[in-house]
């Protein structure tokens, strides 16, 4: 079979894009979107169903935290720092540790996570992270949630 040459190949591709073009048709032919107003109703939740799997899509409310760590010396380092990536609520309910298990934690966050923490941020996050009230009021009974802090944790959820 003989290859086609450039000229027949350019008006080939002329051809197939006056197709498109003629078959889409001209911009002012569509309808524009409706805009979504701010008061109107959510859309019921689109699914689609293909080979016996359906996915659904949905709405989810997520809780409003705003907290941000007590007042305290540094706690604008821990706002400044943590909060970019998790709520204090999460610091401010964990069981209480040692500084260091603090350390290893503020570590993880920064090697694992890739945390925006400078180095020089790390002292005083952990200086106010052992001195939270929910920190002293037992001795440090808590396990580090993970205790090589350069390894991410499993979330596979299996067993092996």
């Amino acid at each position: 079979m003989k290859t086609p040459s450039p000229g027949v190949m350019a008006a080939g591709l002329i051809g197939l894009t006056g197709i498109i073009l003629v078959s889409i048709g001209a911009p002012s032919s569509r309808k524009a979107p409706v805009p979504i107003s701010e008061t109107s109703e959510p859309a019921p939740a689109a699914s689609v169903s293909a080979r016996g799997l359906s996915l659904a899509s949905t709405s989810v409310d997520l809780p409003v935290d705003d907290a941000t760590y007590p007042d305290g010396p540094h706690a604008d380092v821990v706002n400044a720092n943590c909060t970019s990536c998790h709520s204090a609520s999460m610091a401010l309910t964990q069981p209480s540790l040692s500084a260091d298990q603090w350390k290893a934690t503020v570590a993880k966050m920064r090697e694992v996570y890739k945390a925006p923490v400078a180095e020089k941020d790390v002292d005083a996050i952990v200086a106010y992270l052992t001195a939270m009230p929910s920190q002293k009021a037992a001795p440090a009974t808590g396990k580090a949630q993970d205790p090589d802090p350069k390894v991410a944790p499993d979330v596979s959820g299996g067993t092996g």
